[in-house]
């Protein structure tokens, strides 16, 4: 079973708006429904306040919690679409969208850092905002409120069934009478605008459509208007890329890492300018997640990390200090000493699921209990 996304590239590779395949054995449509009932449980137990779950139903915003899915994941994603539409009728629009996906699950957190970081995030560099993963689920013939756009770049990863995107660039497009709109109420942090008096028809012909379908995203830019439109159900899975800016290109800085993970102290120290000031800890901990926030690791002190084996490809960062070297993975950072750099870098060249020796010595014990605690190793 591949353990990294492979993508397959398509005659529109090489344009901003564009399908590709992909393929992954651990990022399926059960791994990122856990992360969905993750958000769940958290509204049901009252954190709410940035709209994890938002169940549209025709043209209302329902906040019903009976009409969440089950929050002890006893309900599948097509289970619950057929609850919903034998409740309010087969050809009334539905959709369950849910955010911060990771921050809920951490076994999605980790798989997606393994799986997709390479192949996807390092590909678009560290954001200066946030990274997000969000859930589209239903049915529905445009995207509640319509066309519109957001200061992120998105890889839209279909999971199941078939949905149309339909895209515009520019303004030149848009009708001199139509109104614009900005994002309202929490959606309104990652800023957003809207057309929601434009009925997709009209305009369909001045813009792309692109049909994906199970295996298959889509990709596009920061700015670009879209709207999407399912034929029947369909459940995907976005991944969000806030850089604070509607021109594409603005708002990203690269990771540049050596293949052991080093990156120097002037690429820190411009993360961190990049950021707008984060301490050294914090950049490299940001930079070792692409950004992205996840759920805190379970600690076990009781753990024999006497051999251990890799258990994630996301890059294990680690930058020198006056005082040792700073070493960051997953989310999290941590000093160690310089004596323990020979056995994090020899790891580098091992392939997931390889075993190895941790080395004598407390502090290389410590280092192994802190990349089996985030999840870069794994006790065996």
């Amino acid at each position: 079973m591949s353990t990294q996304l492979t993508i397959a590239k398509t005659s529109t590779s090489g344009q901003s708006t564009r399908i590709e395949g992909w393929e992954s054995g651990v990022i399926t449509p059960e791994a990122v429904w856990k992360g969905v009932i993750g958000a769940v449980r958290a509204v049901l137990g009252g954190d709410d306040k940035r709209e994890l779950i938002k169940i549209t139903v025709g043209d209302e915003v329902l906040v019903d919690h009976a009409l969440m899915p089950n929050p002890d994941g006893s309900e599948s994603p097509d289970e619950w679409l057929s609850r919903m539409q034998q409740k309010f009728g087969a050809e009334t629009p539905v959709l369950l969208y849910a955010r911060e996906l990771p921050s809920h699950d951490r076994e999605l957190y980790e798989l997606l850092l393994s799986a997709m970081g390479r192949p996807v995030f390092e590909k678009y560099g560290l954001v200066r905002g946030n990274i997000d993963i969000e859930v589209f689920l239903g049915e529905y013939k445009a995207t509640p409120g319509g066309i519109h756009r957001e200061q992120c770049g998105n890889s839209h990863f279909v999971l199941q069934g078939r949905k149309y995107m339909h895209f515009w660039h520019g303004e030149e497009w848009i009708p001199d009478s139509v109104d614009w709109r900005a994002a309202e109420g929490m959606s309104a942090i990652d800023p957003e605008e809207y057309l929601p008096s434009l009925a997709v028809p009209s305009v369909v012909d001045r813009g792309t459509s692109l049909l994906a379908g199970a295996g298959e995203f889509f990709t596009w830019d920061p700015g670009t208007w879209h709207v999407a439109e399912t034929v029947g159900p369909a459940f995907a899975f976005n991944i969000a890329r806030y850089t604070k800016s509607f021109v594409p290109g603005e708002g990203s800085y690269p990771l540049v890492a050596a293949a052991d993970g080093q990156v120097s102290t002037r690429w820190l120290s411009g993360y961190q300018d990049f950021l707008g000031g984060a301490d050294q800890a914090s950049a490299l901990a940001s930079a070792s997640a692409y950004g992205m926030a996840g759920a805190e690791p379970r600690h076990d002190g009781s753990v024999d990390v006497g051999r251990v084996a890799v258990d994630s490809n996301a890059p294990r960062l680690w930058c020198e200090t006056p005082d040792g070297v700073l070493i960051a993975v997953h989310g999290q950072s941590r000093a160690f000493s310089a004596a323990v750099l020979p056995w994090l870098v020899s790891l580098a060249d091992l392939p997931f699921g390889a075993e190895v020796a941790t080395p004598a010595g407390e502090e290389a014990v410590a280092l192994a209990r802190f990349l089996v605690t985030n999840g870069a190793l794994r006790a065996v």
